[in-house]
């Protein structure tokens, strides 16, 4: 994997985050990594003063190295849930362990910083590829879905009626602790 630092967004990040966050989740064809919604939703993911948004009321981490800011995710805590999204890696570093790394990044903050208990991801339900990598990472199918919010400003989906899934995991203080602290120092570089 290569090296990533891994901090908390500023908001001079705001326009390389919108920008990352767009070509991971709706990538131009021939620019796609192992996993995009492209065939699935047009349009934008997000824009940028959704993004300003969230660094400044939320917390948002960004991962770079030397190519520059090549991953973020939001995390918002509210009663010890976990909101977590915005997960995105660029295209071309998709499957290097970057997105694992930022997924541990923020559900350590959400236990370490404001004692979540669960986490939460919603996730369109066709991207079986996604909802499998969080299957991995120990989160759980619900029987919680909704329909895509089209009203949203994230995108136009190509087919009506498309669903979201939620999943859950767990966390009961299975973060806490110097191992799985000194094992994030040592993957960022830190």
């Amino acid at each position: 994997m290569p090296q990533v630092h891994i901090r908390k967004a500023e908001l001079t990040d705001a326009e390389a985050v919108t920008k990352l966050v767009n070509r991971a989740y709706r990538p131009e064809a021939g620019s796609e990594g192992w996993t995009h919604e492209s065939a699935l939703v047009s349009g934008d993911r997000i824009g940028q003063g959704k993004v300003t948004t969230a660094i400044q009321s939320g917390t948002v981490l960004v991962g770079s190295n030397e190519r520059g800011l090549v991953g973020c995710v939001q995390v918002e805590v509210t009663d010890r849930v976990a909101q977590i999204g915005m997960l995105a890696v660029d295209p071309s570093l998709q499957a290097s362990g970057i997105g694992k790394l930022l997924l541990a990044h923020a559900e350590e903050l959400a236990v370490q910083k404001f004692n979540a208990q669960v986490g939460v991801l919603v996730v369109i339900a066709a991207r079986t590829e996604l909802v499998g990598f969080y299957l991995r990472r120990g989160y759980s199918k619900t029987d919680e879905w909704s329909q895509y919010p089209t009203d949203a400003g994230v995108g136009t989906p190509e087919k009506e009626a498309m669903l979201l899934t939620t999943l859950r995991k767990c966390f009961n203080n299975r973060l806490h602790g110097d191992r799985f602290s000194a094992a994030s120092r040592l993957q960022t570089g830190s």
